[in-house]
């Protein structure tokens, strides 16, 4: 862990006052910069430095100029030996720290539960936020890890209420439906069916999103929860549950094993949506394509039965110009037999019509295989 110090952070959490220095400069030479890291460090931080990793480089210049040492001193200083441990009491002592009593850890616990708990943070900056909480109050606290153990206390029952709450404003019917679902994991609603991806842009893909939205409004569930609770807790449900089987979902609580689903759902409705409508632009276009790419197919194979019709009608006309009294059975059908005048005719009443054609095609499409999704679409939008 290394803690940084911008420009601007340097002369009020790193500066000595008057009775730091007299305090510091009490001490041996030798351990005098190792000494006044301890003491600013803890001042900024609300605890003491780990290790020499944590401690900015900045801040330890600053203090050497201060103090008018060499930087490099600090490096023999060790902050895990009983030298820097009887220095870390001696400067509670200075700074007027006090020992953490059973009525502060009351107070630290409400706080991190009413206050902090809500933010959803990680337990690592939780912690920061304690140390900070302490220190304003003057307090020393326990070990880092045991008020590592105090927050994810405090943050595991926030959670249990948070699910709690949800699990209580859920119908009989939705809990019903909610247990079916994690006891047949893999059927058309099931657990594992329902954070299956959306796949391909398909009439039995479409038709499997819209009944697993329609499976979420059936539930009724209480979608402001998703606007009053953190985003940070509802992004850390969804990943918890995203990356459980159906299994261990069933292993919690029934309380606990409603509220994670219902949570993952609520936030499960908007992805799903957004993956229907993807599909179904998807598949338009793909309608759209196919029936361009059949209609100019037929156009390019009639195109190919009339190869060299130039040539043709050059001969027709020279034909029809030399004998203009002649019938065509005699002057032009052997030049141009009558199924290739009609390819010809075809052709070009192919061009003339060809987004009518390709139309026709995507109607056919829509109205022989597409048209049964309309209704279930509709109804789940």
């Amino acid at each position: 862990m290394s803690l940084g110090v911008s420009s601007g952070d340097l002369i009020g959490s790193w500066s000595l006052s008057f009775s730091d220095i007299a305090f510091v400069t009490g001490k041996a030479e030798t351990a005098r910069l190792g000494l006044a890291v301890q003491l600013r460090f803890f001042a900024a931080h609300g605890f003491f430095v780990p290790d020499h990793a944590s401690i900015p480089s900045d801040g330890v210049l600053y203090l050497a100029e201060q103090l008018g040492l060499d930087a490099k001193s600090v490096n023999h200083y060790d902050f895990s030996g009983r030298t820097a441990r009887r220095h870390c009491a001696e400067i509670l002592r200075h700074l007027g720290f006090r020992r953490m009593t059973q009525t502060d850890r009351r107070a630290l616990s409400g706080w991190i539960s009413d206050d902090l708990c809500a933010g959803g943070q990680s337990i690592n900056a939780m912690l920061e936020h304690v140390f900070l909480w302490c220190r304003d109050r003057r307090i020393y606290g326990p070990s880092r890890k045991e008020l590592e153990r105090l927050v994810r206390s405090q943050r595991h029952l926030y959670l249990e209420a948070l699910l709690a709450r949800v699990g209580d404003r859920l119908a009989p019917d939705a809990i019903a439906l909610l247990e079916a679902s994690l006891a047949d994991p893999d059927g058309p609603t099931g657990f594992n069916t329902m954070k299956g991806d959306a796949g391909q842009a398909t009439l039995e893909n479409i038709l499997g999103v819209t009944a697993k939205l329609a499976f979420i409004q059936r539930l009724a569930l209480p979608r402001d929860f998703l606007s009053v609770t953190g985003k940070a807790w509802v992004d850390q449900i969804v990943r918890r549950v995203a990356g459980e089987k159906a299994s261990e979902m069933r292993r919690h609580v029934p309380a606990r094993q409603l509220g994670l689903y219902a949570v993952y759902l609520m936030a499960r409705e908007a992805q799903l949506t957004d993956a229907m409508v993807d599909l179904l632009i998807e598949t338009v276009h793909k309608i759209g394509s196919r029936s361009k790419r059949k209609v100019v197919g037929d156009i390019a194979k009639d195109i190919e039965r009339v190869y060299g019709k130039e040539r043709l009608l050059v001969e027709i006309a020279s034909a029809s110009i030399d004998d203009p009294s002649g019938r065509i059975c005699d002057v032009i059908f052997p030049i141009a037999g009558k199924d290739k005048l009609a390819a010809i005719v075809k052709e070009s009443q192919a061009k003339g019509a060809l987004d009518r054609r390709i139309y026709k095609v995507m109607r056919g499409s829509w109205a022989n295989h597409y048209r049964r999704m309309l209704p279930s679409l509709l109804s789940a939008l």
